[in-house]
């Protein structure tokens, strides 16, 4: 779920983080060893469940563990995607396309990325950016522009509820969507449910899901289609990959959300990931992790709809000189 006006809020949280960890967090991980990260990571998460099982305290939790993973590459000298399996070194993309365009436009932004070559792309539908009536019409113009063959996405941001979902599910099956995103409240796993029973188009979520217990609940429900875990969000890597493994043994695709440079490397890993989401230069809602990091610009900028994963040491990022210490 993004909005435009979570971007500022982010920068004031960041701050807010960084506090957490250096004030509660840094007394549980300084001076540990790298490969002590599964038991680094139960600690945390023992210690603060009473302060936050979701949100923040995971948020801070998942920020701290992608750094040890980071290290513990750097440390055996190999890159990230290679250390956790290096299943392939060219990862498939979609293109956001989450721009706040009259339908007409925003048809026009997607088939110039399509002619870019990215061979899916996903809009935005949620209550936030536009009324259904005009979500319809986007879906329309947009799969009108782009032909039959490019896979097309529409994110809801939890916005709908099951009645307002299941109307417009049925409304929008003659566009042949890949999947309907979010499509109501992450909590509402009865709602779910209920909509991929009756919904012929297939149902994603998972970037507002927090830990490898959400996603048992979502997949044990038969919820969801794909899940799309974010690794900033779902307890950083090493919960990641639980949620991966759980969702490989339900025989459930993983696509995760945002976070291309970690995410690059993860789909690089292991199989049954599908692609990154990838926001391209001209996006509003471009990570301002681009503007702080100077590498890697394999994954930052994609060719022909793909990213290619580095063969540096670690995660590859490097800090631009006005963001370094």
């Amino acid at each position: 779920m993004t909005d435009y006006h979570h971007i500022k809020e982010g920068v004031y949280f960041s701050d807010l983080l960084a506090e957490f960890i250096r004030r509660v967090i840094a007394r549980f991980v300084v001076g540990r060893d790298t490969t002590e990260y599964e038991a680094i990571w139960d600690e945390l998460f023992q210690r603060l469940t009473r302060w936050g099982r979701r949100g923040f305290v995971i948020h801070a939790i998942s920020g701290v563990d992608i750094a040890i993973w980071d290290l513990l590459a750097k440390e055996v000298n190999k890159p990230l995607w290679r250390l956790l399996g290096g299943y392939r070194s060219e990862v498939p993309t979609y293109a956001n396309t989450a721009h706040q365009l009259p339908p007409r436009e925003l048809a026009a932004k997607a088939l110039e990325y399509v002619k870019q070559g990215f061979d899916a792309v996903k809009i935005r539908g949620s209550l936030t950016a536009v009324s259904p009536e005009e979500a319809t019409e986007r879906i329309k113009a947009v799969r009108e522009a782009v032909g039959p063959d490019v896979k097309l996405m529409v994110d809801l941001n939890g916005t709908y509820d099951l009645n307002l979902a299941t109307r417009m599910c049925r409304r929008w099956e003659r566009y042949e969507l890949f999947w309907i995103e979010e499509p109501v409240h992450p909590d509402n796993l009865e709602g779910y449910r209920r909509l991929r029973r009756v919904c012929g188009i297939p149902i994603a979520a998972g970037e507002q899901h927090h830990t490898v217990y959400d996603f048992k609940l979502l997949l044990e429900s038969e919820a969801v289609d794909f899940v799309q875990p974010d690794v900033g969000h779902v307890g950083g890597i090493t919960e990641w990959l639980r949620v991966w493994a759980l969702a490989r043994a339900y025989g459930i695709p993983v696509s995760p959300h945002l976070m291309p440079i970690v995410s690059a490397h993860l789909v690089a890993a292991k199989p049954g990931t599908l692609w990154i989401e990838y926001t391209a230069p001209d996006n509003p809602l471009r990570s301002a992790i681009f503007d702080v990091f100077d590498e890697p610009k394999s994954i930052m900028y994609a060719k022909n709809g793909k990213v290619y994963v580095p063969e540096t040491p670690g995660i590859g990022i490097k800090l631009k000189p006005q963001h370094q210490f």
